[in-house]
């Protein structure tokens, strides 16, 4: 839901970068009732450079504490770096945002990884932009007065603070649109019946043994009877092999079903926890759009007041005006309306006649009733031109 202003599906991966960067409080507020993996070359990674860390309120001793002290992982973790037969481990529980962690040995993709740049993304769509003193300002000075602009300066400034305002409203939209995927997300949380930790769902595969061949009835041997054999003692190898995989991985399943089970014994308690922190959330969240919206309606009061048409108000025709404006060639709304639509129409006639050069080039055969056609068009698109030069000079 938020992530798809980062372009991504579903990051659910832990990166290097996130974990020196950012504390577990500020992450996990976006996994509310989901799950995160770390890899075990990270954990170490973050191991290490915990080490040398002098500052231990920084990110990565607050992480190795929540590894540690909240998720009680470490052992287990510890244990799965030595054992080849583990690839991942977990669901480890923590309970107040009712979040899941798996620890792994595979290799996550790029695209599933939540990065130090992913989270300054959501921090600046989640901080509302500050109030523009200066359109404040102005919007006091235009609240009552007429949309008609007595000098060219007056006319310059009302484009300035037009154009001020487009980007406020942009980027204020951008954040209303993330409050408000936030807020569909606790509302969702809170309203949703018997809420309830996710059983442990890292169930191995029992292997299953091949049936024993049909005994021999005959006293003669088989021409390949010690090559079946063979392949028979290879079979029960790997069966055992397999069985020895499934009873190690067996074992974590039952250390995460423990783990669920104590979850659960406590979970009214965690569930009254959680439901504050979804709650705080949702005042919170609604507070931020009361005050954003009442940001946009002044920026947009400043866009209904303008002197320029509201058929202009986008940036780059703004700007266009601002530039005829500034240069001499406009020095009224309407000189600026009547040049813009001009310089539009040439344009586009223009673009038009490339369109038919590039297909004349293309059609062009050596058919003599094509060439005069051809030619044609070219003395016609001339005439056209040479008027608007006219026009222009």
């Amino acid at each position: 839901m938020f992530f798809s202003f980062l372009h991504k599906d579903n990051p659910w991966g832990l990166d290097i970068s996130l974990l020196q960067n950012n504390n577990p409080d500020e992450v996990l507020g976006y996994f509310y009732s989901s799950y995160l993996k770390l890899p075990i070359n990270t954990y170490l990674e973050v191991k290490r450079l915990a080490a040398q860390e002098p500052n231990q309120e920084a990110p990565l001793h607050k992480w190795m504490d929540f590894i540690d002290r909240d998720l009680g992982a470490v052992p287990d973790l510890e244990a799965m770096i030595t054992n080849e037969y583990l690839e991942t481990i977990g669901p480890f529980y923590y309970p107040f945002t009712n979040t899941r962690f798996y620890l792994t040995r595979t290799q996550i993709p790029q695209q599933n990884l939540l990065t130090a740049q992913d989270m300054g993304i959501l921090a600046d769509m989640k901080n509302q932009p500050e109030a523009n003193q200066e359109l404040h300002a102005y919007y006091k000075t235009r609240k009552n007065a007429k949309k008609t602009a007595r000098t060219e300066s007056e006319l310059i400034k009302d484009i300035n603070m037009c154009l001020s305002a487009l980007r406020e409203v942009e980027k204020l939209n951008r954040h209303m649109n993330f409050i408000n995927k936030m807020l569909q997300n606790r509302k969702a949380l809170v309203e949703q019946k018997d809420l309830l930790p996710l059983e442990p769902d890292c169930l191995p595969d029992k292997p299953q043994k091949d049936e024993p061949e049909t005994a021999i009835s005959s006293n003669l041997i088989p021409f390949n009877f010690i090559n079946r054999k063979k392949k028979s003692g290879e079979k029960e190898n790997n069966y055992n092999h397999h069985m020895k995989v499934y009873i190690i991985r067996y074992r974590e399943y039952e250390k995460a079903c423990d783990r669920y089970k104590t979850v659960l014994e406590h979970w009214s308690t965690y569930y009254r926890v959680f439901l504050d922190h979804c709650y705080e959330d949702i005042r919170y969240f609604e507070e931020q759009l009361r005050e954003a919206e009442a940001k946009l309606h002044i920026y947009n009061s400043i866009l209904v007041k303008s002197f320029i048409n509201s058929n202009y108000h986008d940036i780059k025709t703004l700007s266009t005006f601002r530039y005829y404006l500034e240069t001499g060639r406009s020095h009224t709304v309407q000189d600026c309306m009547n040049l813009y639509e001009e310089e539009t129409r040439w344009l586009e006639i223009k673009a038009s006649q490339e369109r038919i050069e590039n297909t004349i080039y293309f059609m062009q055969t050596g058919n003599e009733n094509l060439l005069k056609a051809g030619e044609q068009v070219d003395q016609i698109l001339k005439r056209v031109n040479d008027k608007l030069e006219e026009k222009r000079a």
